[in-house]
Formats: structure tokens, C-alpha cells, sequence
């Protein structure tokens, strides 16, 4: 794992127990790669978002053309977080190893295609459409 050590922004809490909960800053390592020596370790607090920590990974690793969302786990779960979650409310704790991932949300046309090509996929539903069994028609003279 690289060292790279990056430092989220730390928010002022509004109560003296606000503050206790959220005043010790937690190290995490988040993997963002297939590369098992791609990872970066962050500075963060439990009040954190997800979201915060994986705009930290996309400063870091500029998403592919075809990425159109981002996700973030414990490494070893499919059990993806939420955006707009905090760190604790996801029982991410000082230590923890994350898994960071780009992915892409498929439209139903993209779905109908790669179902047509076989490859499995979740039931989705499809859009109204008309069938026609009929030949095309044909304008010869």
C-alpha cells in the first residue's frame, strides 16, 4: 500500500458531547484498485461522510470514461455504504480496511442488450413498447 496520507476537513461541533464523539480522528486504508498495492490512507473523523471519503479517492484516482458512480465498502463486502452517511453510522472504526470501486449504472436499453448477449442479469423493468412480429416492409418495385 502506498503511504499516501490525505486529511479530511475536521467540522466544529456544536456541543461539548458532539464534540467528544467526533474529536478523535480515525485512520482508515482504502483500496482503490484492482492493483493490491493501490491504496491510500485517510485521516477522518466518524462525523464524515461516504461521500467525503470517496471525492478523496477521485482526487486520487480520476474515474474511467465509462464510470458513472463510485462505490465504497468494508474491503471483502458487497454491502455498499450510503453517500449521504457518516463514518460511524456506517460502524466504520479507527483501523478499518475500505474497498473503493467505480461502477456504472445501467439504463434498461443496456440491460436489454447484455440480457440478449446472455449475460445474467436482476429482473428490471422494461419500457412500453411495441412488437411486431410482421417482415419488414419491403419497397421494391
Amino acid at each position: 500500500c502506498s503511504s499516501d496520507l490525505f486529511t479530511l476537513p475536521v467540522r466544529r461541533a456544536k456541543s461539548n458531547r458532539a464534540a467528544r464523539s467526533i474529536s478523535h480522528a480515525m485512520q482508515i486504508t482504502v483500496f482503490y484498485s484492482g492493483d493490491a498495492s493501490k491504496c491510500a490512507q485517510l485521516n477522518v473523523q466518524p462525523s464524515d461522510t461516504v461521500k467525503a471519503v470517496k471525492q478523496k479517492i477521485i482526487a486520487l484516482h480520476a474515474p474511467p470514461d465509462w464510470a458513472n458512480t463510485a462505490l465504497l465498502s468494508l474491503k471483502g463486502s458487497t454491502d455498499y455504504f450510503d453517500n449521504r452517511k457518516r463514518l460511524a453510522q456506517c460502524g466504520i472504526q479507527d483501523g478499518d480496511t475500505l474497498k473503493f470501486a467505480y461502477a456504472r449504472n445501467l439504463g434498461v436499453m443496456e440491460k436489454v442488450e447484455l440480457s440478449c448477449q446472455g449475460v445474467k442479469m436482476d429482473n428490471y423493468q422494461l419500457p412500453p413498447m411495441t412488437i411486431s412480429t410482421l417482415p419488414p416492409k419491403f419497397s421494391g418495385a
